[in-house]
């Protein structure tokens, strides 16, 4: 019996050493969580504590975000607005200079002559390209229309002509892109210098060609019509100048 009983002590022993080392693991196991939340609080050995699995391996490709990904896209979309700006503003001081060269003067002379100031506006700009676009002198189509109309978008002659230039309604259609309204500016300009340009170039001098505008071919629509081209080129001379001054106060 005695024997049977040392036995199983001997037998027992080692059993319970090894429940014993499971006890103690299973307590420090038990007792990381707390420490590492501690040492998390305290700030101590968090740092190397996460170094080694937060580390990347030796030779990992790695990019900065935040200086070559998001502020490289800003910069290019600033850049490109930036130069639609500078077009922008490029495009806008030709305007500025073409109007101040060509179109103002024109307009002040408008207004000099009795062209109110709103209609002088609306007249200049569209007088001065048509001019320019069929080779007309701006200072011969200003002498014209006023000596037609005197600036009166809606003025109508006895014989039926139309608008600023004057312009008869057969006309009206023939000239690609000008509108057939010869009551509405653009218009009427159009046409009134398409005829113009035409006659010039069809008639042997330009006084005929002035005749062939009025109408006065035969000297019998108009009284006195022979006398238009001396009216126009006395008045064309007497424009000019007062263009050149305009230009002159404008700088």
């Amino acid at each position: 019996m005695k024997l049977n009983r040392e036995r199983r002590r001997s037998h027992s022993g080692p059993r319970r050493g090894v429940i014993e080392d499971l006890e103690r693991l299973l307590k420090r196991a038990r007792a990381i969580p707390v420490a590492a939340l501690v040492l998390m609080v305290l700030g101590f050995g968090v740092g190397d504590f996460s170094k080694s699995y937060l580390e990347l391996p030796e030779g990992t490709p790695v990019r900065d975000a935040t200086a070559n990904s998001v502020p490289r896209v800003r910069l290019d979309g600033l850049s490109r607005h930036m130069s639609q700006l500078r077009a922008a503003g490029e495009t806008t001081m030709e305007y500025v200079s073409m109007y101040r060269q060509h179109v103002a003067p024109v307009e002040k002379v408008l207004q000099r002559r009795g062209v109110g100031r709103t209609t002088a506006r609306q007249i200049a700009w569209p007088l001065v390209e048509h001019s320019y676009e069929r080779g007309l002198d701006p200072a011969f189509v200003v002498s014209v229309l006023l000596s037609e109309s005197g600036g009166r978008p809606a003025a109508t002659s006895p014989v039926g002509a139309r608008g600023l230039m004057q312009v008869m309604p057969s006309w009206s259609g023939r000239w690609r892109g000008c509108g057939r309204n010869l009551y509405e500016i653009e218009a009427n300009l159009c046409n009134g210098t398409s005829i113009l340009a035409w006659y010039l170039r069809t008639a042997s001098d330009e006084r005929k060609a002035l005749l062939g505008y009025n109408g006065c071919v035969r000297g019998s629509n108009t009284p006195n019509c022979t006398r238009y081209p001396d009216r126009i080129m006395m008045l064309r001379q007497q424009i000019q100048r007062e263009l050149n001054a305009a230009r002159k106060a404008i700088g």
